[in-house]
């Protein structure tokens, strides 16, 4: 009596199961289940965590046993979620199958059930197992059975993305520095073959003046200064609409005038 009431003092002033705590519960081939559970308590201490005896009240344990019996994992969370004094849980079962050399064949299955998330499930495989081989096959079962989850309720918020300042090369032109449309160019050139064209027919058409002692015609073509002045105002415009298609610049315009005593060709901007 004494030891009993020892026993359920030290139970009450302990504290609350620790993030390390894990419960084992092992179900199957009862003559091996002392065997897998002792395993893999070792293998539980051996990797730093601590083994909670008994996380679950004998109801609950069968209870837990008899939703894996019918494959239900929602079933078992929630036997997890409300019964469970450990906050995760290492359910294993063990099948044994005998070979025909008189060896057994070891199936275990491992689930950690830890409190706030879905189950995680292993299979492993022990062919003509002997102990041996039967502690290697759990522990590589463990190991990657074994996790460590985030906290059910751990938020986890996007950092903001800094918005970085574009490059000079890639931000907008201010509408002063804008490139020209292509038209412009194409407009440009245009209209310089134009005025090449004639310049060339008028300096083709042209007539010498008359003999001043022979007959006078009463009129005669004088246009080859005129054309001259025309073709090269319409080569210096070609020019200046490729170079405007070239560069896509728009800081000036060709200009090219024709007056009665002469021509004048250039480029208008601001300066």
């Amino acid at each position: 009596m004494r030891a009993l009431i020892v026993a359920l003092l030290l139970a009450s002033i302990a504290g609350p199961a620790g993030a390390d705590d894990v419960g084992v519960v092992v179900t199957g081939e009862e003559t091996v289940q002392p065997q897998l559970a002792a395993g893999i308590e070792s293998w539980l201490r051996d990797h730093g965590r601590t083994v909670l005896p008994s996380p679950l009240v004998p109801e609950a344990t069968n209870k837990l046993i008899d939703c894996f019996v019918i494959e239900d994992l929602g079933c078992a969370r929630l036997v997890i979620e409300g019964q469970s004094k450990a906050p995760t849980v290492v359910f294993a079962r063990v099948d044994v199958s005998p070979a025909k050399d008189g060896t057994r064949d070891f199936t275990l299955v491992g689930y950690w059930l830890a409190k706030g998330h879905d189950p995680v499930a292993e299979r492993r495989t022990c062919s003509r197992c002997t102990e041996e081989g039967m502690r290697e096959t759990l522990g590589t079962l463990l190991a990657a059975l074994v996790v460590a989850p985030e906290p059910p309720d751990a938020l986890v918020v996007a950092a903001p993305h800094a918005t970085a300042a574009a490059p000079a090369a890639e931000q907008p032109a201010p509408a002063s520095e804008a490139r020209p449309q292509p038209l412009l160019a194409y407009g440009i050139a245009g209209a310089g073959a134009a005025a090449l064209i004639t310049g060339v027919i008028l300096i083709a058409i042209d007539q010498d003046p008359p003999d001043p002692k022979g007959e006078q015609p009463p009129t005669y073509r004088d246009t080859a200064t005129g054309g001259f002045v025309l073709a090269v105002a319409g080569a210096a415009a070609i020019g200046a609409g490729a170079y405007l298609w070239w560069r896509g610049s728009h800081a000036g315009a060709p200009v090219a005038a024709v007056t009665g005593s002469g021509g004048l060709v250039g480029w208008s901007g601001r300066f």
